[in-house]
C-alpha cells in the first residue's frame, strides 16, 4: 500500500525531533530549545514575533520558551533601542557558548541525513521542503 507524503512528512518530522531531543538532553534542554538558541546565533536582534513566525509557534508557547532559557543564563530581554517597547531577545554568553555546539550538532545530523543523497537529490529535496516556506 503507498503511504501518502502528509504522512511520511510528519513521520520525518517526528524522528527528526526525537533526535534533537536526544541531542539536547545532556545540556538540560529539548530540541525545540535547541533549534531557538541556533537561530538567536544567527541573528543579531531577535523579538519573540521574530521567534513565533520562524517557527511557527504561539506567542505564549515562545514565552515559556524564553522564560525557561534566560532562567538557565542562556538568553536576556533586553529593551529596543529603536521602540522601548520591545524587548529584544540576546544570547548571554553561556548562551553563545552553547550555541557553538549546537551549531557542530545540527551541521552533522543534517550532513548525517543527507549523505546517502546525490547532489541532485539534494536539491529536489531542499527545493520540496522550501515550498513548504511560508
Amino acid at each position: 500500500m503507498k503511504q501518502s507524503i502528509g504522512k511520511l512528512i510528519k513521520i520525518a518530522h517526528n524522528a527528526l525531533n526525537a533526535d534533537l531531543d536526544r541531542l539536547a538532553r545532556p545540556h538540560g534542554l529539548t530540541g525545540v530549545q535547541m533549534t531557538i538558541i541556533d537561530f538567536l546565533r544567527t541573528c543579531s536582534a531577535v523579538t519573540q514575533k521574530d521567534i513565533e513566525k520562524e517557527f511557527h509557534i504561539q506567542g505564549s508557547t515562545v514565552t515559556v520558551m524564553i522564560d525557561r532559557l534566560e532562567a538557565k543564563d542562556l538568553v536576556k530581554r533586553y529593551r529596543s533601542e529603536k521602540d522601548k517597547r520591545i524587548k529584544e531577545i540576546k544570547l548571554t554568553d553561556s548562551g553563545t557558548e552553547i550555541s557553538e555546539i549546537i551549531k557542530g550538532y545540527i551541521d552533522n545530523h543534517d550532513k548525517l541525513i543527507m549523505s546517502s543523497y546525490s547532489a541532485e537529490e539534494k536539491q529536489v529535496i531542499f527545493k520540496f521542503l522550501e515550498s513548504f516556506e511560508q
